[in-house]
């Protein structure tokens, strides 16, 4: 037998190496069970290209919609989407910038649609409130207000700090229960017509008295609440400093409070003398401790002791109750204050400083016991006050430091006039004509 062994032809050796795969093609052979596996997971097939080699960054980058219908059958495909690759990429890397610049152009255009939609949405219920609370129907504005905080624009719920809605939201609670401007004339005119005597003229004046205080008390639960909430949900960003933030949700809730103690404590000591007229003289009293030092002072300045009947003494003490009920409310409200104002940006904002400045005065005036005084309660009375009075000089020069505006009032207290021209009556009772020199309360959300 022959042993004659049959060779291959050089054409068939040729063919074999010519038709070999292209680089780019994923040669099953070349990978083991668990790789094949993963490709199929994957959802890629032997011939298909991986990601990586035409994605740069992948898998950090995602895939993109013109890539998801890339081919890779043949090797003629393969290089060609090589190439549209690489001029892609060089095309993206040249453009970035503009892109960028596209985006940001896209994102102020739906911002500016999104204020636009908001402005139209709401501008009828705004004015409805505005209104409202101009002709003093406080429940006609607070039904309108509810529906602006229930609304949606584009499917986002409203935001109240545009056009100045949040502080809208302050005043209709704060009025809350506030009758009618229009109900009082009608029923003043109807009064008219129908009294037809002094006597009955009177009773209808005072059935309908005054309005003596902006809001109620009884509304100060609710109005906290609400700006508590809004400091919650809209905190101060120090990257966008110049937005409406809790550095403006602050000075109202802590004025409100302040105005609040004041107007109470002004009513009730009204109150309180209008009943003192009808107490008798002979009113049993415990025994006064002062009772043979309390000193007064004439209006040339001289002192000379007093002796309290039992109705000036319940009076003395009533006003003396008063008075430490409405400082303790004011002493809550300072170290509220002293407490946020340890931190930025608040230890430096210029209305948080001229408030805590005009809390630091009443404090001190709240201090001072009611006249006639003993002679400790004078000194200690004094102590109180000069203490609070320096430490409003230091707010006041801090918030001037800091560019606030000072008033003519307080600019001449701070140079040196506060003794004797800082409006403040220490025998004075009435505390309305103590502090209407000062402007104590422009924090309050009040058009």
């Amino acid at each position: 037998m022959s042993s004659h062994k049959r060779k291959r032809s050089a054409s068939i050796t040729s063919r074999a190496s010519s038709q070999a795969l292209a680089p780019d093609i994923i040669n099953p052979h070349s990978h083991n069970e668990n790789t094949i596996k993963q490709l199929q997971i994957a959802g890629l097939t032997d011939n298909d290209i991986l990601p990586s080699n035409y994605i740069p960054q992948f898998p950090h980058r995602p895939i993109r919609p013109s890539h998801l219908t890339h081919s890779a059958s043949s090797e003629d495909d393969s290089a060609s989407d090589k190439n549209d690759h690489d001029a892609s990429t060089t095309d993206a890397a040249t453009t970035s910038p503009s892109s960028s610049s596209s985006k940001a152009r896209q994102k102020g255009r739906r911002a500016k649609a999104m204020r636009d939609a908001q402005d139209q949405h709401l501008g009828l219920l705004t004015n409805v409130v505005l209104r409202a609370l101009e002709e003093g129907d406080i429940a006609r504005a607070k039904r309108a207000f509810g529906l602006v905080r229930r609304s949606e624009v584009r499917g986002k719920p409203v935001d109240l700090r545009r056009n100045g809605l949040w502080s809208l939201g302050a005043e209709v609670l704060m009025r809350d229960g506030e009758v009618p401007s229009s109900r009082r004339v009608e029923f003043d005119q109807e009064g008219a017509a129908v009294a037809e005597d002094g006597d009955v003229a009177q009773q209808q004046q005072q059935q309908q008295p005054p309005v003596r205080r902006w809001g109620a008390a009884a509304n100060m639960p609710q109005l906290r609440a609400y700006l508590e909430e809004l400091v919650r949900q809209y905190p101060y960003n120090r990257l966008h400093p110049n937005s409406i933030s809790d550095l403006d949700f602050y000075p109202v809730l802590f004025g409100c409070e302040f105005y609040n103690t004041w107007a109470e404590h002004r009513l009730a000591l009204e109150r309180l003398e209008e009943d003192a007229e009808a107490w008798s003289d002979d009113i049993d009293m415990p025994e006064d401790p002062y009772e043979d030092g309390y000193i007064a002072e004439d209006d040339d300045h001289h002192t000379h002791q007093v002796h309290l009947t039992s109705r000036d003494r319940r009076l003395r003490q009533s006003k003396a109750e008063l008075g430490l009920q409405a400082l303790g409310t004011m002493h809550d409200v300072a170290k509220r204050m002293d407490t946020l104002m340890e931190n930025a940006p608040y230890k430096t904002n210029v209305e948080m400083l001229r408030l805590r400045g005009m809390v630091a005065l009443y404090v001190g005036d709240l201090g001072m016991p009611p006249p006639p005084r003993a002679d400790d309660e004078e000194v200690e009375g004094r102590r109180i006050r000069d203490e609070e009075r320096d430490r409003a000089g230091r707010l006041f020069r801090k918030m001037r430091d800091q560019g606030g505006r000072v008033d003519a009032f307080t600019e001449k207290w701070l140079e040196g006039g506060r003794s004797e021209d800082s409006g403040v009556d220490e025998d004075e009772d009435d505390m309305e004509s103590a502090w209407s020199g000062l402007p104590v309360f422009s924090s309050l959300p009040m058009r």
